[in-house]
């Protein structure tokens, strides 16, 4: 979670600077950023599927003697692949956080009222920056959800070269 915090803020921050320091030059790039986060979420979740039906066939490929002849590696093996899993529900789930919270700060952006507050650029700027946050983090998000991919990859090698 503090991971997660730290990529936000520094997206944020990232994006905040870009926008101030083109004097929100950049803006059109932060405003057509749903369309891109849509067919992101889109191929994540396509990939979170896949992904957790891997791991339940590498699940089901530990041998069950194992269990009998070392139950604490047994255990453990299950445990971790349980774990990552879980990763894999909790990585959807903040996704569609994510890129709800995108959408409405793209809506919140596009309102009228800011536009009429004498610091609308930089209220403008935030938000635009909000949206660029959630597309960094959800870069990082699939980038670690790939990473979990290599170690399931690995611990079903590992159960096939050593599972008999």
């Amino acid at each position: 979670m503090l991971r997660l915090l730290f990529v936000f803020l520094t997206s944020f921050s990232l994006s905040y600077l870009l926008l101030w320091g083109t004097d929100g030059e950049a803006s059109p790039v932060f405003g057509s950023i749903n369309s891109v986060l849509f067919v992101l979420g889109a191929m994540f979740g396509a990939l979170s599927f896949a992904f957790f039906n891997y791991v339940e066939g590498v699940m089901k490929d530990i041998p069950k003697k194992l269990k009998f002849q070392n139950l604490e590696l047994y255990s453990l093996v299950v445990s971790l692949l349980t774990d990552l899993k879980r990763e894999v529900i909790s990585n959807v789930l903040l996704v569609v956080v994510l890129l709800l919270t995108a959408f409405f700060a793209g809506a919140v952006a596009e309102m009228d009222f800011l536009h009429r507050l004498n610091f609308s650029s930089y209220s403008t700027w935030g938000i635009q920056s909000v949206r660029g946050a959630c597309f960094l983090s959800i870069i990082v998000v699939v980038c670690v959800q790939l990473g979990g991919f290599v170690t399931a990859n690995s611990l079903r090698e590992e159960v096939s070269m050593y599972g008999e």
